[in-house]
């Protein structure tokens, strides 16, 4: 993957036209990203370079014609003399609302069925009903054989797919491009996945191999519920980062962990990122040790797709930083809550005076602060 930094000097951010552009390094004031290796860039033979994508937030700037027009932003980045545009994300929605799976049950001639570009899953051998996800990079036909097929897709190292492998701990997780001579040895069935019309662009294979190749080789982050192949698949073929597996994991998880700190208030499901408001209390999943981190949400960012939130952490104390909204999200609904402005006040206060707060997983942890700022008491239980 090329590095960016032989086009650093030509990078400026239009970020506000009416105050006119802004020169100097790359800088995603949104996630505060301002190293040059935490961008990828996508490029494609046809037309070299198509976009960037911000490693930590995944936020994307792409020429404006990989972009349908509802989903065109007005942040602008010139970049090695190329315009590219901030795509505007839509609403979050689940995963099947998007795609239509193509059953493919003739496993020896896939070239008929499949093309550079296309997203595909199949079942993996472990007892839980999991798919894997993959982006087709190539299919070859093979005469007298089965037709071989490159994938761009999370695996465990050593080619090893299984799932179980690498969410246990005993195996390690990258993005690669494998090579498969015979599919049969996987599945007994592929599953196309097409999606609607109004989400991609008939042209956008070229955009999806042009993000699957930029994140070869990447080895951080795998997570079963919030980072998987299907989270991966999905945001190659939409810009979107989302998985109906991980999701469905993470809800059994909540539902779990609801059972056991039952307390005297009531939440609802968020199910989209604009349905945040500032002042929200409410409980995100952020990693499967902790499944409901509550916290304060300060501000809306529907450009960037991130908001700001102010949370009580183990090891910094009271922070304030920009998330990506991930489902599920609940907001708590409490009994005589505070009004959502001095919710605000005293969350953006608690950062200059929370020196003196000690984290306690059980006596003082997100949910007592956040149920503190909210509506002024900690709750009994943990």
């Amino acid at each position: 993957m090329m590095a960016l930094a032989g086009y650093w000097p030509s990078l400026r951010i239009v970020q506000d036209l009416a105050l006119g552009p802004q020169t100097g390094p790359l800088r995603h004031v949104g996630c505060r990203n301002d190293r040059e290796e935490q961008f990828r860039k996508y490029t494609t033979i046809n037309h070299g370079l198509i976009g960037i994508c911000c490693r930590k937030c995944l936020m994307e700037w792409l020429l404006p014609d990989f972009v349908l027009p509802q989903y065109r932003g007005e942040e602008i980045l010139e970049f090695n003399e190329k315009k590219l545009i901030v795509i505007n994300r839509p609403g979050s929605e689940s995963l099947s609302m998007f795609v239509i799976n193509v059953e493919i049950e003739n496993l020896t001639d896939l070239s008929s069925h499949l093309r550079a570009g296309d997203h595909i899953k199949y079942h993996m051998n472990v007892p839980a009903d999991l798919y894997h996800h993959a982006i087709v990079e190539d299919v070859q036909q093979v005469d007298g054989s089965c037709d071989s097929v490159t994938l761009i897709h999370w695996q465990g190292d050593g080619g090893n797919s299984n799932i179980s492998s690498v969410s246990s701990g005993s195996g390690i997780a990258s993005i690669q491009r494998n090579t498969v001579d015979d599919m049969r040895q996987r599945a007994a069935v592929i599953y196309r996945c097409d999606y609607r019309e109004d989400m991609v662009r008939e042209d956008n294979r070229e955009l999806t191999l042009a993000r699957a190749s930029a994140w070869v080789g990447e080895r951080q982050g795998y997570n079963l519920t919030q980072n998987n192949c299907e989270h991966f698949a999905f945001f190659c073929k939409t810009g979107l980062w989302q998985s109906d597996q991980g999701e469905s994991w993470a809800n059994w998880i909540l539902s779990i962990t609801r059972s056991l700190y039952v307390d005297n208030y009531q939440d609802s499901t968020i199910e989209a990122f604009s349905d945040l408001s500032p002042g929200d209390h409410i409980i995100m999943f952020m990693t499967t040790i902790h499944p409901r981190c509550h916290m304060i949400v300060v501000s809306i960012n529907h450009v960037s797709g991130l908001m700001t939130v102010v949370r009580f952490t183990y090891g910094n104390g009271i922070v304030k930083e920009s998330l990506p909204f991930r489902r599920p999200c609940k907001r708590v609904i409490p009994q005589e809550p505070y009004e959502p402005q001095f919710v605000l006040e005293r969350a953006l206060a608690a950062l200059g005076n929370g020196t003196g707060w000690r984290y306690n997983i059980i006596t003082f942890n997100c949910k007592h602060f956040a149920f503190l700022i909210s509506r002024g008491y900690r709750p009994w239980k943990p």
